[in-house]
């Protein structure tokens, strides 16, 4: 009776190791893309944003936009430093939403479709720099 309960035991745990390694490979790469996502996030000083936010697109919240060095990426950074980065250049689904990011003619321009329609937003403006007047 005891070597039945052995093998019935090594046969759970050669069973339950397959999965459980195939589990780990699922989760790996989906860590590695977050931390790869917060570090592009992070690149982004509001203060150096290339691009600002257009009049009417966030209520209350003044938000300037990066575009990575690779031209992957774009990313959004708040006054308060909370970032978060889009792609850019490509298209992209997000809340099942089709949405795309690029510039035209110096301004950052969104568009979405959405149920067959396709709107164009213009999100930011390139930042002009200017001189601080005393």
């Amino acid at each position: 009776m005891i070597k039945v309960a052995e093998v019935t035991f090594s046969r759970s745990i050669f069973g339950v190791l397959p999965i459980f390694l195939l589990g780990v490979a699922i989760t790996t790469p989906a860590i590695a893309g977050i931390k790869d996502e917060y570090e592009r996030a992070q690149t982004c000083d509001y203060s150096k944003a290339e691009f600002g936010s257009d009049v009417g697109i966030f209520d209350e919240v003044n938000v300037r936009f990066c575009i990575s060095d690779d031209r992957r990426s774009l990313v959004y950074v708040m006054r308060t430093g909370k970032s978060w980065v889009v792609p850019f250049g490509r298209d992209y689904r997000q809340a099942g939403v089709l949405s795309m990011n690029t510039i035209e003619n110096d301004r950052l321009i969104h568009y979405q479709k959405e149920k067959g329609v396709v709107e164009r937003k213009v999100l930011g403006r390139r930042r002009v720099d200017r001189p601080v007047l005393y």
